[in-house]
């Protein structure tokens, strides 16, 4: 029995996560990171899959792919759809992709049932969330928004590769960056698919939930100077160690994760100075990710932190500086827009849940600009950022169905 346009749809999505799968600078996993070759392929892929889709799809200044509905009788405000392309390092292939991958699938599904918008629909791709290589997140989004920090272009990678460089050597122009309009305005709405990244739809035994909001993040680098020794040759007492040091502020940050049940604090990133095996280390750097349910229960912890690894420097006669990289306040999901979704949900599955996200998303950027909502997959284990990252065809092809519903029932009841 020959497939239906509706199933056909759903094979080329299951069909285009394992060809991005594919698109990786290395082979153990995926690894995919902002300005690359690799995302230059993805985002031609991207691209040529929206257009195939019914969008008019290109990529802006920044490596963001946008595809737009064209629709004669649309209006504002627009609806927007869609997740980043980007990974982690050594990541799994449905982080992002997977939100992406879905928008554009249920757009193709509501064109081949006839389905006219009444109001803008865009599709985006957003460039870089994870922030891997110049340790700022939510460029894509933050561009699309109108808030993209400017200085973040002189940023350079651990090549010593600015962005305004690396932008070049791929083809764009900085200097469009600066000209070019926001596509997000005030009044837009925003919704993001995602894996759940997180056990709680397992424990449930549901394939989607609705997100009430995303915690309070910041990313901190620490700076720890101490003084290189010839390691057969410099005594204990004259040490300054910028490693050991390093080692137990790091124990310190694992003291302040297990202080309390709704905190996260995480060392993911260090490097050391000579990075020699016969030199004591004169220079550590690492990085601290550090998430809370709330804002000022972040500034809280922060503060404690930094206040702890001062004195362990101090005791150890070490230098210590701490940068704030990155940091974005906490944020919810508009109420309508999570009824609405709850509402959608409920059609295909017993219950809607409601879930908070302790993982950021391009979606907690864009909440800063105007009305958002998330919906999570369950995936297994829980597992996120890893090879083994895995949703079943079964869960996406539900996610499809309450996707376009819910896209379908935003449009229609947004003026109501």
């Amino acid at each position: 029995m020959p497939e239906t346009p509706i199933e056909a749809i759903e094979r080329k999505l299951l069909e285009r996560i394992d060809i991005l799968a594919s698109i990786s600078s290395d082979f153990d996993g995926i690894t995919r990171i902002f300005l690359s070759k690799e995302m230059d392929t993805a985002a031609k892929l991207i691209k040529l899959w929206m257009n195939n889709a019914g969008l008019v799809a290109n990529v802006d200044p920044l490596q963001n792919v946008i595809g737009s509905w064209p629709s004669e009788n649309a209006k504002a405000p627009a609806i927007h759809l869609g997740s980043h392309y980007d990974t982690v390092i050594n990541a799994g292939r449905f982080d992002g992709i997977l939100g992406l991958l879905l928008s554009i699938a249920a757009i193709e599904v509501l064109q081949t049932e006839g389905y006219t918008p009444k109001h803008y629909i865009n599709v985006l791709g957003f460039c870089d969330e994870e922030g891997v290589r110049y340790h700022t997140t939510f460029l894509g989004s933050s561009f699309l928004c109108g808030t993209f920090d400017l200085e973040a272009l002189d940023k350079v990678d651990e090549q010593g590769i600015s962005m305004r460089e690396a932008l070049k050597a791929r083809g764009y122009d900085a200097e469009k960056i600066e000209a070019t309009k926001p596509i997000i305005l005030p009044g837009d709405l925003f919704i993001e698919a995602h894996i759940e990244q997180g056990p709680a739809l397992e424990a449930l035994d549901l394939p989607l939930a609705v997100v009430s909001g995303i915690a309070a993040q910041t990313r901190l680098e620490v700076k720890v100077t101490g003084k290189a020794g010839h390691a057969g040759t410099t005594p204990p007492k004259l040490r300054q160690d910028a490693l050991t040091a390093a080692a137990e502020m790091i124990l310190e940050v694992e003291k302040t994760l297990k202080s309390e049940e709704s905190l996260r604090a995480t060392v993911g990133h260090i490097k050391i100075s000579p990075n020699a095996s016969n030199a004591i280390p004169g220079q550590a750097v690492f990085s601290i990710d550090l998430r809370y349910p709330n804002y000022d229960g972040l500034q809280t912890t922060k503060a404690s932190l930094m206040k702890a690894l001062k004195a362990i420097a101090n005791q150890r006669e070490v230098g210590i500086v701490i940068d704030c990289v990155q940091e974005t306040g906490s944020s919810e999901c508009d109420p309508f827009i999570q009824e609405t979704m709850c509402h959608s949900l409920s059609k295909f599955q017993e219950g809607a849940p409601t879930l908070l996200s302790g993982a950021g998303h391009d979606t907690l950027k864009i909440a800063q600009t105007c009305h958002t909502g998330m919906m999570f997959i369950r995936c297994r284990d829980g597992l996120s950022h890893h090879p083994d990252e895995y949703t079943s065809p079964q869960d996406i092809r539900a996610a499809l169905k309450a996707w376009v519903e819910i896209i379908r029932s935003l449009d229609q009841e947004l003026d109501s």
